[in-house]
């Protein structure tokens, strides 16, 4: 029964010490100011550039995959390359010829797999409307194009395959091109000149952004695809055409009927280099995600560079804290306080400053992804496991880098450091 009283007692006691040491700790804290603020700057500013480098790569892979969903994942798109083979000699300069009406229904009639296709035709033309002059690019296709492109209607509506045969003359407008010509106004039924040819304006499309390919959608006009040809361009051959297959797994079979198809129409393979490239969309976008994944990867290795450079700042400034306090450790070993009195109240005090430091630099991580974010374009993504993550890494660093101070100080022999200060 003594016993028990007598742990009892010595509990009590000791609960007592530990909060004498953390009221003393305090008062330290609120008499040094500059210091604790400098020791919470450091932990912050780790906190704070860890979580904004991964949430910035985050949001370049998630840009990435917003564009593939928006494509579509069962997309092939067959671009025409210039032929440089002529009498042995390289050709420079020239325009690509390489597909032909011919090509495109052949490959509508012996590839089963396509569901949806468009041809594409178009160049950079000369826009006139409102008072307003500009260069932007003219794309002609075909209704399906919006479909496969899963690309929305802002207002007004998208061409019809009776305007496609008749040639009408209408366009519809990516976001950007009818924020510079018309600005705040709708452009619905005012008229546009392309190339001095008078087109009216039955569409805007829904905001896209970039592309896959580097390419800004909202900066082009849309035109049918036989209006383009015979009223703007004057052409007969397409410059790339577009085609949905049914699923994922019809897609490797397609790109080889593709392929072979072409190479016999063109004579090209063995010997002669093709004059098109057929790109899997999927592939593409499988390319530029592995390549976020990389840059994600090099990016916490940075974000852990950051947090191990905050942890050396702290480590500096507990450091020096400790040779400044040298005579107020000797006179508290004097008085009895014992080494891990001393142990205590350094760490306290240190990981105090270095966890409310790491706290202010989760918020300010938070702001600073976003404003990264809205400057670079990027879509804005928090990665909460992530920030949690650099929090945790932080105060761990924070606390194997303050204890070397710590027991630096809990070490000292009284009487040295009396005699020392």
């Amino acid at each position: 029964m003594e016993s028990r009283e007598r742990r009892s007692d010595r509990g009590a006691a000791q609960l007592s010490r530990y909060r004498h040491l953390t009221s003393a700790a305090w008062r330290q804290l609120w008499r040094y100011r500059t210091r604790s603020l400098l020791v919470m700057a450091c932990a912050a500013l780790g906190v704070t550039g860890s979580i904004a480098a991964v949430n910035y790569a985050s949001g370049g892979r998630q840009q990435v995959i917003d564009q593939v969903v928006r494509l579509g994942t069962n997309v092939i798109v067959v671009s025409a390359l210039q032929d440089r083979s002529s009498g042995g000699r390289a050709r420079t300069g020239t325009i690509a010829t390489t597909l032909r009406d011919e090509d495109y229904r052949t490959l509508r009639r012996e590839v089963p797999a396509i569901v949806r296709s468009s041809a594409l035709a178009g160049s950079s033309l000369r826009l006139k409307a409102a008072g307003l002059s500009k260069v932007a690019p003219v794309v002609g296709c075909e209704p399906d194009f919006f479909r496969i492109k899963h690309w929305a209607i802002a207002e007004g509506e998208v061409f019809d395959d009776a305007q496609l045969r008749r040639s009408a003359r209408v366009a519809l407008l990516g976001a950007t091109v009818a924020k510079d010509l018309y600005g705040g106004q709708s452009p619905l039924g005012e008229r546009l000149f392309i190339n001095r040819v008078p087109f009216e304006v039955i569409g805007v499309l829904a905001e896209r952004g970039q592309g896959l390919d580097t390419t800004n959608e909202d900066a082009q006009v849309y035109v049918p695809l036989t209006a383009a040809m015979r009223r703007l361009l004057n052409v007969d051959h397409y410059n790339a055409l577009v085609l949905e297959v049914g699923s994922f797994p019809a897609m490797a079979g397609a790109v080889r009927d593709i392929t072979e198809l072409l190479r016999d129409r063109h004579r090209t393979g063995t010997f002669r280099p093709d004059d098109f490239s057929v790109l899997n969309q999927q592939e593409l976008g499988n390319t530029r995600v592995a390549a976020a994944e990389r840059l994600g990867f090099f990016v916490r290795w940075i974000g852990l560079s950051a947090l191990l450079v905050a942890g050396v700042g702290v480590l500096a400034i507990a450091w020096i804290t400790v040779r400044e306090r040298t005579r107020e450790i000797g006179t508290r070993r004097a008085l009895g306080a014992t080494a891990a009195d001393i142990f205590f109240q350094f760490a306290f005090e240190a990981m105090v400053l270095a966890t409310a430091g790491a706290l202010c630099g989760l918020a300010a991580g938070w702001a600073v992804s976003k404003l990264v974010a809205a400057r670079a374009g990027l879509p804005f993504v928090f990665d909460g496991g992530n920030a949690a993550l650099a929090l945790a890494a932080a105060i761990l660093i924070n606390l194997a880098f303050v204890s070397w101070p710590a027991r630096r100080a809990a070490r000292l022999d009284p009487i040295v450091a009396l005699r020392h200060a």
